[in-house]
């Protein structure tokens, strides 16, 4: 055997022993929430590292699994631009090795890190050819997230009717092949839309649908936005007292699974309503914390609340007796 042919077989050899180690590490410490992210902080970049080094001597299997394990660690802790970088070498993974199953996860990953860096018409675009790839595989479950996740978009871009057309279509899926956490996930989708037309009654009936769904599948996440949204219906309603308890029990979740974009979410939220009540020492410690977090994980709205927590320490200020 030629010199250099060894040299790439005993590379490859190595990669694959490196992937298979970050992989059941991300594995183990992902199970364990924020404290096994703490852990998994200490090695990302190098994890991404071997993640190049397989993508160099083309070993697309220890790439995908690789990704798998470690994906949703990068995303909730807010490493979008590592995420991204990790789901694209996953999807040039997937067409190397020509699973077309692969590649529309992957472009629906992707579009979902895309959205949440405020990148709308990118994630469209994911968005748009994963559904196409999983309607063509005739992958149910796959099209019914994708459907969702298009929802989304349209429900930022106040596309009402479309909004509810695809959700419908994502729930009656979810409900034909039994998926209880995407059913629980469209339900609360759907909410949104009622909130966004005022609808606050027929939206609190999907969010509680919505609810027992979600702590009956165990997930945590969807359960966490749907307190943060049955939350601020009771504040819209004038209810705060009610709104600060829901947003409360949702900060505990947003911290226990180590999602910063929910938990800056959450904080934001409980900041606006202590300003709202008057209360500026509160406020200012829940945004501070807000934009601190935002700051972290580079979040698109962070300038604009800047801003805001500028605008509250000046109040809390001229509030504060010479």
């Amino acid at each position: 055997m030629p010199e250099h042919a060894a040299s790439s077989a005993e590379l490859a050899g190595v990669c694959q022993r490196l992937a298979a180690h970050y992989t059941a590490l991300a594995e183990k410490e992902s199970a364990r929430g924020a404290a096994g992210y703490a852990r998994l902080d200490k090695e990302r970049v190098q994890c991404l590292r071997v993640m190049k080094s397989c993508s160099n001597s083309q070993l697309w299997q220890e790439i995908k699994v690789l990704v798998r394990a470690i994906s949703t660690y990068l995303d909730r802790q807010g490493y979008w631009t590592e995420d991204i970088a990790a789901i694209t070498m996953r999807l040039n993974a997937a067409r190397q090795a020509g699973d077309r199953k692969d590649e529309g996860w992957c472009l629906n990953s992707l579009g979902y890190t895309c959205r949440k860096r405020g990148e709308l018409a990118k994630a469209l675009a994911c968005y748009e050819q994963s559904l196409s790839i999983r309607r063509e595989l005739s992958d149910r479950q796959g099209e019914a997230w994708t459907l969702n996740n298009i929802a989304e978009i349209y429900h930022v871009q106040n596309r009402h009717e479309q909004v509810l057309q695809y959700l419908e279509q994502s729930l009656t899926i979810m409900r034909e092949i039994g998926d209880r956490e995407g059913e629980g996930m469209t339900l609360n989708n759907i909410s949104q839309v009622y909130d966004a037309q005022g609808d606050y009654e027929t939206s609190l009936t999907y969010l509680k649908q919505s609810l027992s769904v979600n702590i009956e599948v165990s997930n945590k996440i969807v359960e966490g936005a749907n307190l943060n949204n049955i939350a601020r219906i009771y504040d819209k309603q004038g209810n705060t007292t009610k709104a600060i308890e829901y947003w409360e029990q949702a900060l505990v979740i947003a911290r226990e699974v180590g999602d910063k974009s929910h938990e800056a979410f959450t904080c934001w939220n409980i900041g606006l309503t202590c300003q709202n009540q008057g209360d500026l020492a509160k406020a200012e410690e829940y945004i501070s914390r807000a934009v601190q977090i935002e700051e972290d994980i580079g979040h698109p709205d962070l300038e604009k609340d800047r801003e805001e927590l500028e605008q509250v320490r000046a109040a809390r200020q001229c509030s504060i007796p010479n």
